[in-house]
């Protein structure tokens, strides 16, 4: 376990963490190698810091091979199932369910040909609270970036990975608004693309989660 999954699982498993919603695939019975059978795939929406983990397998020059590789690392750390067993999977079934899981951050991000929200303050309330660092964490109050907190992101952003972008994210945010990183790690992926959205939307124009911004 590295330090960012100490960051976000407090020393335990992926699997204790969140409760299951919608996104129940059935499928054959899998065998693991431990001899349990396994046939229900129960996916809910991914935190910030699972997203952050699986993008980092990506690696700096993103390839079919790899994004697909971060696709079902970040399935198997949402549903707790091994990669042997979802390697064994249906590839419809696994389409089917890394479709849900990115739904939700797909639905929440800013569309290209969309405006920013350049709205003086933007707020968020998290329903339930997220418990980090020994409290709960639920309003988030955010606002324009000054030049000192959009320079630390582009000092992260032009590292050039995918997950150096998300990285840059998560500084902002937690720059901006005062959370402690850990709270923004375990942040469900929808709620932190809107505040991400809104804070790089005074200099960023459309969606750019996952891409390289040209420098501006």
């Amino acid at each position: 376990m590295d330090k960012l999954e100490e960051e976000l699982f407090g020393g335990k498993s992926s699997e204790t963490e969140g409760d299951e919603q919608d996104g129940v695939f059935v499928t054959a019975p899998i065998r693991t190698k431990d001899d349990r059978e396994l046939t229900t795939l129960s996916c809910r929406e991914p935190s910030v810091g699972e997203c952050l983990l699986a993008t980092r397998t990506i690696g700096k020059r993103p390839t079919l091979e790899t994004v697909y590789a971060s696709e079902i690392a970040l399935l198997c750390r949402v549903t707790g199932w091994p990669q042997t067993a979802v390697d064994q999977l249906p590839t419809r079934t696994l389409d089917a369910a890394v479709a849900y899981i990115s739904h939700f951050e797909e639905e929440a991000r800013r569309k290209p040909d969309e405006e920013p929200d350049c709205q003086d303050t933007f707020h968020l309330s998290l329903i339930p609270p997220i418990f980090a660092v020994n409290r709960d964490w639920q309003d988030m109050d955010l606002r324009e970036p000054t030049v000192a907190e959009r320079r630390r992101f582009k000092a992260q952003e032009q590292r050039g990975s995918m997950a150096d972008f998300l990285e840059a994210e998560i500084n902002l945010l937690t720059d901006v608004s005062g959370w402690q990183r850990a709270a923004v790690l375990k942040m469900p992926i929808s709620q932190f693309a809107k505040a991400s959205d809104y804070l790089t939307g005074f200099f960023i124009a459309g969606q750019k989660t996952g891409n390289v911004s040209l420098p501006i």
